[in-house]
């Protein structure tokens, strides 16, 4: 009987998370929530509207994860110039 309880708390959970996740919301909270109050968290997460992702990057887990998107998107744009660079260098080469 344990054993199914904690189950279904899990699957409860990750469902939560999985939702919240998508709503801009906080995910390991949600997690909790779910696990400890199941079908209730469910239906309240669901029912809950999405976050603006304004509000959201008040959160400090949420800013870390932007930063390293924002980097990353930096990164891309130097790499794909630095390759546009050396593809007209190529270029410049074959016809002459």
């Amino acid at each position: 009987m344990l054993l199914i309880i904690g189950v279904t708390g899990v699957i409860l959970g990750g469902a939560c998370a999985i939702i919240a996740s998508n709503k801009n919301r906080d995910v390991f909270g949600w997690f909790v929530l779910g696990f400890l109050f199941n079908l209730i968290a469910l239906i309240v997460i669901a029912a809950l509207t999405p976050l603006d992702i304004a509000k959201a990057a008040k959160d400090a887990s949420y800013n870390r994860r932007y930063d390293n998107e924002v980097l990353e998107k930096d990164e891309l744009r130097r790499k794909s110039a630095d390759l546009a660079a050396s593809l007209a260098q190529s270029r410049a080469k074959l016809n002459s």
